[in-house]
């Protein structure tokens, strides 16, 4: 590698189990994202927390959020080179199976809100059946209290996520309450 192509590369060195890997990292890697919290099957939840806190952290959000600014804007162009690079950071945090199918996209605003409605399972009962359950079957056993205190309230805060409860009045907390009581929670 001649000098001119090391300069388009940064060189991230990264202490792993007592062993150095050397790890190159372009214009389209999420920075910090970890192989493990790329999206796949089974961890949106954790993935978009991720992505959020990332873009909101870069004043980027609004790439998810709001609508583009019109071609004839003198903002556009701008905006348009930061939103080609929000989406290869989002096809990067992806499993390559997953990513392949929103490939053809063209904002990042779309890439987020289609990936949110084939993950996001909010709503959806089997999910929130699922998370009862394992809340339901949880005992401490061998785990410490710290430890089972965070496995429970993980669930509850992924069971919160699932069923999308919105409370805006004093009768909120009443409906909330007989949901409590006919799922004997």
């Amino acid at each position: 590698m001649n000098m001119s192509e090391l300069s388009e590369f940064t060189i991230t060195l990264t202490i792993r189990e007592s062993t150095l890997v050397e790890k190159p990292t372009g214009a389209g890697d999420l920075p910090g994202m970890h192989h493990s919290y790329r999206l796949d099957d089974r961890n949106y939840l954790q993935w978009a927390q991720l992505v959020r806190t990332f873009l909101n952290d870069r004043g980027k959000i609004n790439h998810l959020t709001t609508s583009p600014p019109k071609d004839s804007d003198s903002t556009f162009t701008a905006w348009d080179v930061e939103d080609s690079l929000i989406m290869a950071w989002l096809w990067s945090a992806m499993q390559p199976k997953v990513s392949k199918n929103f490939m053809f996209l063209s904002l990042a605003k779309e890439i987020w809100e289609i990936v949110r409605q084939t993950y996001s399972k909010v709503e959806d009962a089997s999910m929130i059946f699922e998370i009862k359950s394992k809340i339901g079957g949880t005992k401490q056993g061998q785990l410490t209290v710290t430890e089972y205190y965070n496995r429970v309230r993980g669930l509850w805060l992924e069971l919160d996520h699932y069923q999308d409860i919105k409370m805006v009045c004093s009768e909120d907390a009443t409906t909330l309450n007989r949901i409590f009581e006919r799922d004997d929670c």
